[in-house]
């Protein structure tokens, strides 16, 4: 069942019965075709004005409704599984809804006029809406969050956090220095320059670290007036590495990188000094920033090590929690669409007649009388079938035949739209169509 079409008849003071089983005849002869009856409450009119001008809606509010069905249907179908469980309408089939629908008086109230009543069916179904969005948004998020941590599982010794892929176990392996003079950092060092650097990291940066200064050993007046320890102290006449050497440990390494440990110097202190009396502190040299740089130049990374034990690991947990939440909030919108979907499945069918009431009245006038049915057509004989219809429809009510005659309207009704023919006819392909008719 993928199309349905919504027809009325007018009954003329004729028994309801039989003229549903006259038509019900006519759509049976052709193939698969079916018929079913349904009956539509007496729903309070208004004036004329309030008809047409509701009439003038029905079709965009109509169109606007059975876009929030498909969306719950769309989101239940991408997420629900390969074989998900057929959406239904309060357990039936949406197929079988439309063999045995019956007006919902506790939802729809036909003491409510008719705008009231689409006034209703607009509320439910923008609320509807409106919660599937955030349940949809929230869904999508959570994917986010996974692969965000699935990412994080993807190494890379160069920017990945340290407690991500070293374990405890290789940390504790590793002497880390951090004192005032000595600073422990680690290296990720492409596997092809592996053998470089192992021969000669421990000379890069030899212009940043200073070694210059006075004899020591040699001197009876440490800090004396001999113009060695003030300014004039040449302390950047030798410069050199200051990476220690032989410092360099393996910690970690894949098929991409290698990582170790190296130890270096701070930096230096320059000597603080007196001019006219008044003294001016010495400053603290860096040689981390410079030597970062130097190391970048040779297409190694030196990294700062920071290190949280309890964090180790984390990246499983974390990719774990995210699966969960993954799964809780895919849970929540199946179920959500299972129970929203029957719900606004039947406001659209409600409203479909409700339209199909608003053009009963107005083209067959007061009080109402005429015949409501569902038909689901065999689309292999649809031109046969409206040819069918018509001749039944025009030889039980001859005053709706055209002046022209039924064969000139039976010539025009294969392309007709449903305001050219004689009867009330609204089409509207099935939501949930996967759906079987039992």
């Amino acid at each position: 069942m993928s199309q349905v079409w919504l027809i009325t008849v007018p009954n003329n003071k004729e028994n309801t019965t039989n003229v549903y089983n006259t038509v019900a005849n006519a759509v049976g002869s052709k193939g698969d075709s079916q018929s079913f009856r349904f009956e539509v409450p007496e729903l309070p009119t208004g004036t004329l004005d309030s008809l047409m001008a509701l009439s003038d809606d029905l079709n965009k509010i109509g169109t606007q409704v059975e876009n929030v069905v498909r969306k719950i249907e769309r989101q239940y179908v991408e997420i629900a599984g390969e074989t998900p469980k057929p959406l239904d309408v309060n357990g039936r089939a949406v197929g079988v809804t439309i063999q045995r629908f019956q007006w919902d008086h506790a939802a729809y109230a036909t003491s409510n006029s008719l705008p009231a009543l689409v006034s209703m069916i607009q509320s439910k179904t923008g609320s509807a809406e409106e919660e599937l969005k955030n349940l949809a948004t929230s869904y999508a998020d959570k994917n986010l969050a996974l692969s965000n941590a699935k990412r994080r599982k993807v190494v890379n010794f160069a920017a990945s956090d340290f407690e991500d892929f070293v374990s405890p176990e290789e940390m504790a392996r590793v002497e880390v220095f951090n004192t005032e003079t000595l600073l422990t950092v680690a290296v990720a060092v492409p596997k092809a320059l592996d053998a470089e650097f192992k021969a000669g990291y421990f000379t890069i940066g030899d212009q940043i670290a200073a070694f210059g200064g006075p004899d020591w050993s040699s001197s009876d007046a440490v800090g004396g007036a001999d113009d060695k320890f003030g300014p004039k102290l040449k302390r950047n006449a030798v410069k050199g590495s200051p990476v220690v050497p032989k410092s360099a440990k393996l910690i970690k390494e894949d098929n991409e990188y290698a990582l170790y440990a190296v130890t270096i110097l701070r930096g230096h202190y320059t000597a603080g000094y007196f001019t006219d009396g008044v003294f001016t502190a010495g400053s603290f040299v860096d040689y981390l920033e410079p030597l970062k740089l130097a190391f970048r130049e040779k297409r190694y990374t030196l990294r700062e090590i920071v290190y949280d034990q309890t964090k180790a690991g984390s990246v499983d947990s974390a990719i774990r929690d995210a699966k969960q939440e993954v799964t809780q909030a895919k849970n929540t919108l199946v179920q959500w669409c299972r129970a929203h979907f029957g719900e606004i499945f039947n406001a659209w069918l409600h409203l479909k007649v409700i339209q199909a009431f608003v053009e009963s009245i107005l083209r067959y006038g007061v009080p109402m009388d005429f015949t409501p049915l569902f038909i689901v057509p065999d689309l292999k004989l649809e031109k046969e079938l409206k040819a069918q219809l018509l001749r039944t429809i025009l030889s039980l009510r001859p005053e709706l035949r055209p002046r022209k005659g039924l064969a000139a309207a039976e010539e025009e009704e294969e392309g007709a739209e449903a305001d050219s023919l004689p009867y009330v006819f609204v089409k509207f392909s099935l939501v949930g169509a996967a759906s079987t008719t039992a």
